[in-house]
């Protein structure tokens, strides 16, 4: 069955807050992990996991044992077409990382890959807000809290009153190769 792409429709703007539904915070840590079924769930595949992730700050690899869930198809002009999948991955200190990725197609051809949310806490909380806008436009900002206090020995003493809040903004925008191309 193949559609006309002219007529189909993006439900597009699409934030991080229509996410939310397809994750949770793990009852007995400060884990975020993916709550759609497993059987619901895809193995990636080579090509997607050799292929390098922009804004992927820590690093993140998948395994092919590591599965995703594909959220939401985005279709553009020029044969452009994204994915928009989420999937758990596990950090240095085995600390469970969510994450949110926008893979990008030409011609239903892997061209690039955007991490749109990397959500943790290991002393300091990470996550991001993103937004991907009808005009081909992906806002994305990231966070840092640290409100932890420590001693001169580098020792956890307590928490600030107030956490020190880091925010940085990018602005990426999709070309008519399909890559994601920063402003």
């Amino acid at each position: 069955k193949t559609e006309n792409l002219k007529t189909v429709e993006n439900k597009l703007p699409y934030t991080s807050e229509d996410v939310k539904k397809y994750y949770k915070t793990d009852s007995d840590s400060t884990n975020y992990i993916v709550t759609v079924p497993e059987q619901k769930l895809v193995n990636f595949n080579s090509e997607e996991i050799l292929f390098p992730i922009k804004e992927n700050d820590f690093e993140i690899k998948s395994k092919m044992t590591d599965k995703y869930f594909s959220i939401e198809t985005f279709n553009f002009q020029n044969d452009i077409s994204c994915k928009l999948i989420i999937y758990n991955t596990y950090g240095e200190n085995d600390s469970k990382i969510l994450n949110v990725q926008l893979n990008s197609y030409k011609q239903n051809k892997l061209v690039d890959q955007l991490l749109l949310d990397c959500r943790f806490t290991f002393e300091n909380q990470y996550y991001r807000n993103f937004s991907i806008g009808r005009d081909e436009t992906i806002e994305l900002i990231k966070y840092s809290i640290n409100s932890l206090e420590f001693n001169e020995n580098g020792d956890i003493i307590g928490e600030k009153t107030t956490p020190d809040t880091n925010k940085e903004k990018f602005i990426y925008t999709i070309d008519n190769g399909g890559k994601f191309v920063k402003k």
